[in-house]
Parts: structure tokens; C-alpha cells; sequence
């Protein structure tokens, strides 16, 4: 999960601090004692198409020489010259940095502690004026990375990342608290956390919370993998979260059994940009002496720049502001929730994380239960130029309902990063629709490298056939043909998101007409079949 947390971060970020924030409860001023420190990685060689997640030590070039406090992280992905490249080409899916030397009670990686993390949101790392993330220069730190290249070509990145930090024998250390993370996730020890949103279904008004939503118990076997309880009480300081394309908000909530609200009403913006725009007051009205054992502390809300809406990175996520905070005792439980947008398209592999910073025994925050907490964040940068390719502009491949049937075809070799027959890209050179007799499967076989060039089948509406970009094609299969194999390949069980085969039949039920669908991890590569009746 390393890689997104670099790319994430990126450049073109900046802060947006709201005016109700006192010059105590603040950001991090330009002040004496703060270092701004920049960090990049040795050349990353990225193979054709690979998805893979890895794990590297990162080493102490790549790390403050001496000890202090971390209040800042900015991290993003570049080719060698430096230049940002198109998300639609090369990004990093997600990562996670952790210290392997720190202890975390929320951690989902063991004793690991995870220290920032991130996605293609791009969000920024910050910390209030007075707290920072306590470092040790003989700390090991491992960087868990998912780079995804979206092309079957060969190519060199690098992960660069700037930390704005206090050293330790600054005179301005002194004032500083430490901070320690909780890690929040709704999938919480797993090694790919993640869950599907199939469009259309489980979700009301258009949207799918997880796990609300989800049809059977997720936590059948008892592990409430969305919660956690509290060992000690103290303030949490800040909080970032992270989504996949298509998600909509990530939701924190403070459980107390038997606790009372008090008589206010409580509002908060649900979203808002940079510029203060695009924001819509929720209000809450609460009895006096009422008994609610759950309150919302935290939203991450999603802003998209897409004019197509909730479906691609070009995206940003709020986190907490400046003089945003809140006490929680020990015993309190900590409730992550993640909603996700499906009336657009199907959205895969999923993720809803939120982590937490606490100061251990501050009890300088509200209490929830006492007084309202305003749950309202803000965003860390605007639109982002590598996000500029939404896609879908113009036909690039023939309608494949107006091309002629091919012969019967009961398998499609994945290969060279086309499809075998019916590749939509061989369709202008003579090639025809394969067909496929009405109640039968369409086996497909990936005889690309298994290892890293893993590739999937997944329904997208017909035709199907034009520009590849961030938000082109869709999971958005018609008439309810939605349908998706997975990434066919083979990696660590539950560490990857190879599905371990290489294998996948299409549904023997689907009724007469022309199909479509493309790889999502290879937007460009699209396909088609033609469903028939025996004998037509």
C-alpha cells in the first residue's frame, strides 16, 4: 500500500485555512527551528503494465540524519527529469509509510507503526501548530508501494517527498507534543484492504456505504474490522482519509455507550474547495439530556474537479483543519464508515481509511458528548494539471455493433495487451465480432507475464470505443450484463490484487446482443463479443 502515499501528496497542494482558526489553534507557521527537507527515491524501474504492490527499506538518505518532529508531508511521483506524470499513464495507486521501530495500539501492520499513507487524492500531510510526529533517526522505515502503470511500456520514476521538521535540539522542539497514529480502516488487517461497489445495488438515493450496505455480515466471524477501542484517553489532533475513484466520504464516529447529548444544534459545511465555494450546511438538533451513544466527529469529503462527476482522481479529499480537535476517553470506540457513489458505474477494489493522530493524555479538546464538534475539513490543493486527461472525447475504435459476426469462438487469449479475438483495436484491420451461442461461456486465458501484467475483464457500456482517460471507460455495463474477472495474475494471497488465476468465463445467462468491456487496470484495452440464439 506504499506507493499511493508519495504520489498522493502532490505538488500543487496548498493549505486552506479557515478563518474561525485561532493563532493557537492555527497551522504551522514559517517559523525559526522548521526545516523544509526534500527526499526521492533511487530511479524505480516500472515494467510494462504492472500493478504490483512492493515493499522497500527506505534508507537513511531518505530519512531526516537526526531526531526531531515530522509536521508536514508532501509526497508525489515524477519521472526522472522531474516532471509529473499523467495520472492516466503512470500513478501511484496508494502507499503507506510505516516505522518498523514504532508501536502503534491502531495499527493494523502488528508493531508497525504507520506514519502518513495516501492515494491519488494527493492530499497533504499537516499537523496543528504545537503537535508533530515524534522521529528517531535509527528508526527503520519501510515504504509500501503500489506504482500502476497504465501502458504496456517500459519506464523509470521516482518518489519524492518533502517533510517540514523540527530537529530535536531546536529551541522550538521544546513546545512541541507528540502525536501518535491510529490507523482506522474498514477493512483493518487486511493485507489489500478492500471491498466492490456493483453499481445499482445494496445503496440508497445513488450511494453505497460499507459496511452498512453491504448485503451479508462482513464481519460474520466477529471481528468488527471498523472499529476500534480506545486503551487511553487523550485528544485526536488530525485526521486524513483516503478513497478510490468513485468515493464519496469517509465518516468517523465516537461511540459511548449511555452517553448523553447535550441540547445544541450542531452544523457543519459537507464539503467545500479551496475558494470556500461548493459547500452545503447539515445540521444536527439534539435533546437535551438525549441518549445517542454515537456522534460524528470527522468527515473526509471528496471534492471532484471532474466534470463528469464522482468517477476518476481527479479529486480532492478534505482533512481536519488547524484548530479542529477532540477528546475521546479510554473505552471509546472509534467507527470508520466509507461511502462510495453507485449510481455511475461499479466501482473495484475499494478502500475507506482514515488515520488518526492523538496526543496520549491531552485533554485540551472538547468532548463530543459535552459540546458539538463541527466534523468539517478542508481541501489541500485545487485541480491538478497530470489529472487533466478526462478521456471519452472521441471515437478511437469502431462501434463493434456495426461490425460483422466472426466465426464461434469459445476462448480469448490475452496477449501482447489485446484481446484474442475481439479486440476492439484489430476491428479497423478486418477483424470481426467473435460469437458466442446464447447460454454459453466465453473463457478468457492471460498469457501476459503473470507475475505483474495482471489484466481484467470488465463490463463497460457498448460501444465502448472511445479516448482512454482518468474517467474513460467505466464499470457501467448495461441492462444489468455488469460483470467484472478480477485482476487475472498471480501474487502474494491477500497482499495483492491478483485474483491467483488466469482464468475467467463470462456468465452463461447473458441474453442476445453485442458486449463490450476493457482491462481497469489497462483502460486502453477494450473487447467485444456478440451473444446469439443457436442457429441465427
Amino acid at each position: 500500500m506504499r506507493t499511493a502515499a508519495r504520489a498522493l501528496l502532490c505538488a500543487a497542494a496548498l493549505l486552506v485555512v479557515p478563518s474561525t482558526a485561532s493563532a493557537a489553534g492555527g497551522a504551522w507557521p514559517n517559523e525559526k527551528g522548521i526545516q523544509h527537507l526534500h527526499f526521492e527515491t533511487a530511479p524505480i524501474v516500472v515494467k510494462p503494465g504492472q500493478n504490483t504492490v512492493d515493499n522497500v527499506v527506505v534508507p537513511a538518505s531518505e530519512k531526516p540524519k537526526v531526531d526531531g518532529f515530522i509536521i508536514r508531508a508532501k509526497p508525489d511521483l515524477q519521472y526522472l527529469n522531474g516532471k509529473v506524470p499523467p495520472v492516466d499513464v503512470i500513478h501511484l495507486h496508494h502507499g503507506v509509510w510505516l516505522n518498523a521501530s514504532g508501536k502503534s495500539p491502531a495499527s493494523p501492520f502488528g508493531t508497525v507503526e504507520p506514519i502518513f499513507f495516501g492515494g491519488e487524492e494527493k492530499t497533504v500531510f499537516h499537523f496543528p501548530r504545537g503537535y508533530g510526529l515524534a522521529y528517531k533517526a535509527k528508526d527503520t522505515w519501510i515504504l509500501n508501494q503500489m506504482i500502476h502503470n497504465n501502458t504496456p511500456n517500459r519506464t523509470k520514476v521516482k518518489l519524492v517527498w518533502d517533510l517540514d521538521f523540527i530537529p530535536a535540539g531546536a529551541k522550538l522542539a521544546k513546545t512541541v507534543t507528540p502525536l501518535i497514529p491510529l490507523w482506522m480502516d474498514v477493512r483493518r488487517g487486511w493485507g489489500y484492504p478492500v471491498f466492490n461497489v456493483v453499481r445499482g445495488q445494496g445503496g440508497a438515493n445513488g450511494q453505497f456505504t460499507f459496511p452498512d450496505n453491504e448485503k451479508t455480515n462482513p464481519y460474520a466471524d466477529g471481528n468488527v474490522q471498523n472499529e476500534f477501542k480506545m486503551p487511553f484517553s487523550g485528544t485526536i489532533v488530525s485526521a486524513i482519509g483516503h478513497l478510490h475513484p468513485g468515493g464519496l466520504r469517509d465518516d468517523i464516529d465516537l461511540v459511548r455507550p449511555g452517553a448523553a447529548l447535550p441540547a445544541t444544534t450542531s452544523c457543519a459545511r459537507e464539503a467545500t474547495d479551496a475558494s470556500g465555494a461548493h459547500s452545503a450546511r447539515v445540521c444536527v438538533r439534539a435533546t437535551a439530556g438525549s441518549v445517542k451513544d454515537s456522534v460524528r466527529i470527522f468527515r473526509s469529503q471528496a471534492h471532484y474537479y471532474d466534470p463528469a462527476g464522482p468517477v476518476s482522481w481527479d479529486v480532492s479529499l478534505t482533512a481536519s483543519r488547524p484548530d479542529w480537535r477532540v477528546h475521546v476517553r479510554e473505552g471509546d470506540t472509534l467507527r470508520i464508515t466509507s461511502t462510495y457513489d453507485n449510481s455511475h458505474s461499479s466501482w473495484y477494489e475499494n478502500m475507506g481509511i482514515v488515520l488518526l493522530y492523538i496526543a496520549k493524555g491531552d485533554s485540551t479538546g472538547p468532548d463530543p458528548f459535552t459540546k458539538p464538534v463541527d466534523w468539517q475539513g478542508v481541501l489541500t490543493h485545487g485541480h491538478l494539471q497530470e489529472n487533466n486527461n478526462h478521456g471519452g472525447s472521441q471515437a478511437v475504435f469502431p462501434d463493434p455493433r456495426k461490425v460483422a459476426s466472426g466465426p464461434v469462438a469459445t476462448t480469448v487469449d490475452i496477449k501482447g495487451f489485446q484481446f484474442r479475438p475481439g479486440d476492439l483495436g484489430l476491428l479497423s484491420d478486418g477483424g470481426k465480432v467473435p460469437v458466442v451461442p446464447e447460454g454459453q461461456s466465453l473463457q478468457f486465458h492471460n498469457q501476459d507475464d503473470s507475475s505483474f501484467e495482471w489484466h481484467s475483464i470488465t463490463t463497460c457500456a457498448t460501444p465502448c470505443n472511445r479516448s482512454t482517460g482518468i474517467s474513460y471507460p467505466l464499470a457501467n455495463g448495461a441492462n444489468g450484463t455488469q460483470f467484472d474477472s478480477g485482476q487475472l495474475g498471480y501474487g502474494p494471497a491477500g497482499l495483492s490484487p491478483a485474483v491467483n488465476t488466469l482464468d475467467y468465463s463470462t456468465p452463461d445467462n447473458l441474453p442476445p446482443g453485442t458486449y463490450t468491456y476493457f482491462c481497469r487496470v489497462h483502460a486502453f484495452m477494450r473487447g467485444s463479443f456478440r451473444v446469439v440464439k443457436p442457429g441465427s
